[in-house]
């Protein structure tokens, strides 16, 4: 039984399970017609926390994150009493100026509308908005802490100066520029095809529905991919097609303008770029010299006898052309997936090397 349960909890089986785990009951829940928000998938995270057997530093990284995203969808509720009239004509002159007299938002619904299959896949990509950032910061959680402290503070920061646009120049969704005759023949698909009950949570917040630009379905998505290309690049280039399929859909169902999505990707991009080059390194705890193989591991993994005693030193790294080449590059390599308490010289049968009197750092 501990042999299955140490094989199940290494980074990828663990990784694959917790997938395929959140994927099959958020399915579930869609299919009963709930919302998939982040109070409800905190609660469904809880037996992934204790299988990984750090349930307590699942609370400590997790409870605090899930707090701050929920404070986050409460102020974005402030926007709509301040009585800032909400930006419709301009949004639809600037569409057809940049796509030649035509809004996409018409031209996909004109040639696909009608396709109510469609409709209801595009919907439930639609409702992964909250589960596919917490599916990143899980995958990065389980595989390397202080990526998954790094992905938080990017996602939060964006979130925020997202929310300052919406503030201060609320922009209405091309559904509503339908209703008030700006742009004919782009309808609510959302509430057409799969209508769906929020957590209680949700349901006391008054929504922000102009909210359109800059787009965070599509911010999402790009920094998610960001994010876990310095962890595993395979990884990072699967969830690409996932980021072209949420433009689609949110373009066609008439939740976003165009604008909107390149919006959204330009505050995903502008976003990690300045927290990874201007804050990161002034950060010890998240600058990439402290703690890069810091991976959530439980305790019962750790081999035995490899913290009783300091192992035997190993020759210097650099004495290889390999370890010398890297050390020359000074760039930082995406991590990979490694059983946890195993290093790369273990793999390889050398013993890894340590300092005099103390153990190996997991």
């Amino acid at each position: 039984m501990r042999a299955t349960l140490r094989r199940i909890r290494r980074p990828g089986p663990l990784v694959a399970l917790s997938i395929g785990y959140l994927v099959l009951v958020s399915g579930i829940m869609i299919w009963r017609g709930i919302s998939v928000d982040p109070d409800y998938l905190l609660l469904v995270m809880v037996p992934l926390a204790l299988l990984t057997g750090r349930f307590f530093a699942f609370l400590r990284d997790w409870v605090p994150f899930i707090a701050l995203f929920l404070g986050y969808e409460a102020l974005a509720g402030v926007a709509p009493k301040l009585g800032i009239a909400p930006h419709i004509y301009g949004m639809v002159r600037i569409e057809r100026d940049l796509f030649f007299g035509r809004s996409p938002n018409q031209v996909l619904q004109e040639h696909f509308g009608d396709l109510r299959w469609l409709a209801i896949v595009c919907t439930i990509v639609y409702f992964c908005h909250f589960l596919y950032p917490l599916l990143v910061g899980l995958v990065l959680w389980l595989v390397n802490r202080q990526y998954f402290l790094r992905y938080v503070a990017a996602l939060l920061t964006m979130s925020f100066a997202a929310f300052v646009v919406f503030l201060l120049i609320p922009t209405a969704p091309p559904w509503w520029a339908h209703n008030v005759g700006a742009l004919p023949g782009v309808h609510d698909l959302v509430s057409r095809s799969l209508p769906s009950k929020v957590s209680p949570y949700f349901r006391q917040l008054d929504a922000d529905r102009v909210a359109a630009f800059p787009s965070l379905h599509a911010a999402y998505p790009t920094l998610g991919a960001l994010a876990l290309w310095r962890v595993n690049r395979k990884t990072a280039y699967f969830t690409v097609p996932w980021c072209f399929i949420v433009f689609f859909s949110v373009i066609f169902l008439g939740e976003h303008y165009a604008i909107d999505v390149l919006g959204g990707i330009a505050v995903a991009v502008g976003t990690w770029l300045f927290m990874t080059y201007l804050v990161f390194p002034h950060l010890k705890s998240l600058s990439a010299q402290d703690g890069a193989e810091d991976r959530v591991v439980p305790e019962d993994e750790v081999r035995a006898g490899q913290t009783a005693s300091p192992p035997a030193a190993s020759p210097p790294a650099a004495s290889t052309p390999a370890a010398s080449g890297q050390a020359a590059s000074g760039h930082d390599q995406p991590a990979e997936l490694h059983i946890p308490g195993q290093t790369r010289g273990a793999e390889a049968g050398i013993e890894p090397a340590g300092e005099p009197g103390k153990s190996l750092k997991r």
